[in-house]
Formats: structure tokens, C-alpha cells, sequence
């Protein structure tokens, strides 16, 4: 991977979403903060994105006084079924309370 081009990658890991510089982990979102998934970057975000390809997810935390995350995986529609995966069951369990 060109560190150049791509900088960040995103990790799933077994409770939240990190931002990765190479083998560092340099940010992290619970998934059960995670409120919403979209395509697309508001005016307003805390912004952890690739330079290209420009192909833009947000993602709409609970908490925090920024709550628009943006993120730009390789694949964005992989990415989104991937982090749906992973905060359908949080949300179920909100539901059933």
C-alpha cells in the first residue's frame, strides 16, 4: 500500500472501529456509539481520509461534541455491509430492553 496515497486504513476489531496509520491504531469508535452510516461528508466532521480514491463514508456517532466521523475505504460499500454487520446485533439488544 502506497503510504502516500492511503495513510489510513480502518481495522474492525472485536468491539470498535479503529484508524490505523500502518500498525498504529491513531483513533477509535465504540460501534455501540455508532448511530448512523451514510455516503457522502457533511460541512462539519472530524476527518480521517484517504487523499484518493475520494469516495467518502460518514459515520454518525451518539456521542461527542463533532459527531460526523468521516472515513474513505478502498471499497465503501464493503466497509458499510461490514460495519452494519457489526452494530446490527448492539441495536437489536437496544430494542429488546
Amino acid at each position: 500500500m502506497n503510504m502516500k496515497r492511503f495513510p489510513f486504513n480502518y481495522n474492525f476489531g472485536e468491539t470498535e472501529l479503529q484508524v490505523r496509520v500502518g500498525n498504529w491504531t491513531i483513533r477509535r469508535i465504540r460501534y455501540s456509539d455508532i448511530e448512523d452510516l451514510n455516503e457522502g461528508c457533511p460541512p462539519w466532521n472530524e476527518h480521517w481520509t484517504n487523499f484518493w480514491p475520494v469516495r467518502y463514508i460518514t459515520v454518525r456517532r451518539k456521542t461527542g461534541l463533532i459527531k460526523n466521523f468521516v472515513v474513505s475505504p478502498p471499497d465503501p460499500m464493503k466497509f458499510i455491509d461490514e460495519l452494519k454487520l457489526r452494530i446490527a446485533p448492539l441495536r437489536m439488544d437496544r430494542q429488546e430492553r
